[in-house]
């Protein structure tokens, strides 16, 4: 199949402009979902955190509103706008943007995800222990709204990197610690979370991209577009190659596991604008923290969940061992030993385990990040029935 990726120029972000740019990225998605009437619509902004006025790293505030009033007034019966910043919820950042008020009169409602859940996934996957916020479930589409940025592991972060936002913030954490150290795992990774929640509408804000820095300090860098698909990796190809990365990584490692999709570019196509790239990365988190690689490997240990063996119930069979894509499994004494270090926490021991000898295993450690991931974002409101502190959006 050969996917249409739609572009349109908008100098800025300006109500009438963005609206005609936005109308024309989204005209034949819409046709092509037969249309949005009566149906319940889920908003995935990319929401890193909001620091400063203008914040780069966020998916600009008019965007957001212009997209709401967009479906809805295509008729959809309900839009909603859920995300999983990295500190802040979503609502406090909707509050600091000053759109939460003009959101509010729309009836379009904000939370921050809570349900995770361990959900069913594609044969293709690779990491079979993905637990993804759940609440897309409840709508009839979701429309996945990335903002064209730098990042240090990444290179760039378009839309196959915003379904980050479904995995917990905790979580986060511990998928970097894991995989972290080979950036092919990670993009391995990034695929599988494409592959199970496939968003039917793909937006990308490029009309002020990030350069640099990226994905939460670089510099602006205006490039004036933005970009639609209904396939997400269609688009981060059809962009990354507008933005001067044709050989994104996330492509290469899409291509080699036949999943990279044929498509063809439609609209006003700008003209090959590359964006200045990240320094060579070090050992990154999430919020672009750079770690010693020593200190990498300590939080790894006592972070990262385990596989773990009931050794009742194995039998020895070895098919674990046959399975496991970074040969970090033996059998010694005919029951499986774990190569931890070694081990990329993909869990196809346990996907293939005919006795259910093998389960994921959290760290002490990884309780008390949750635990206190959730206490923090509670200062804030996790839904936007419930105000945010005061200044809760400006941390």
């Amino acid at each position: 199949m050969k996917y249409h990726v739609y572009y349109a120029k908008s100098p800025d972000y300006e109500t009438g402009t963005l609206r005609t740019a936005l109308e024309k990225v989204f005209q034949d998605q819409l046709q092509n979902a037969g249309g949005v009437s009566g149906k319940r619509i889920m908003l995935k902004p990319n929401l890193l955190a909001w620091r400063r006025k203008e914040d780069i790293a966020c998916v600009h505030p008019a965007v957001i509103v212009e997209t709401a009033k967009l479906f809805l007034d295509a008729g959809a019966s309900k839009v909603a706008i859920l995300e999983n910043p990295a500190v802040q919820t979503a609502p406090s950042i909707l509050h600091a943007m000053g759109i939460d008020e003009e959101l509010k009169k729309l009836q379009v409602s904000s939370a921050n995800f809570t349900d995770y859940r361990r959900l069913p996934v594609p044969e293709q996957v690779r990491f079979h222990n993905l637990e993804l916020a759940a609440e897309h479930l409840g709508f009839d589409a979701v429309v996945n709204i990335a903002k064209a940025k730098t990042h240090a592991m990444m290179t760039l972060t378009l839309c196959v990197k915003n379904l980050f936002g479904f995995v917990k913030g905790s979580e986060r954490m511990g998928w970097h610690l894991a995989v972290g150290r080979n950036f092919s795992e990670f993009a391995d990774m990034l695929l599988d979370l494409y592959l199970t929640l496939h968003p039917q509408f793909n937006l990308l804000d490029a009309v002020v991209c990030m350069e640099g820095n990226g994905p939460g300090s670089g510099t602006p860098a205006f490039r004036g577009f933005l970009a639609g698909s209904p396939d997400a990796l269609a688009l981060d190809a059809s962009a990354a190659e507008r933005l001067g990365v044709p050989d994104l990584l996330l492509l290469r490692n899409a291509a080699e596991r036949g999943l990279l999709p044929e498509y063809e570019n439609h609209g006003e196509i700008p003209d090959l604008l590359p964006l200045k790239r990240p320094d060579p990365p070090g050992i990154l988190a999430e919020w672009g923290v750079t770690l010693p690689p020593f200190l990498k490997n300590v939080m790894r240990d006592f972070v990262v969940s385990k596989p773990k063996l009931d050794a009742d119930l194995c039998v020895g069979c070895g098919l674990c061992v046959r399975m496991c894509p970074p040969h970090s499994l033996k059998l010694v004494n005919g029951k499986p030993v774990f190569d931890l270090p070694n081990c990329i926490r993909c869990y196809c021991c346990q996907e293939h385990c005919p006795k259910g000898a093998i389960r994921p295993c959290k760290t002490v450690s990884m309780k008390i990040a949750e635990s206190l991931e959730d206490a923090i974002r509670s200062l804030f409101g996790t839904h936007a029935d419930q105000p945010p502190k005061k200044n809760g959006g400006t941390v």
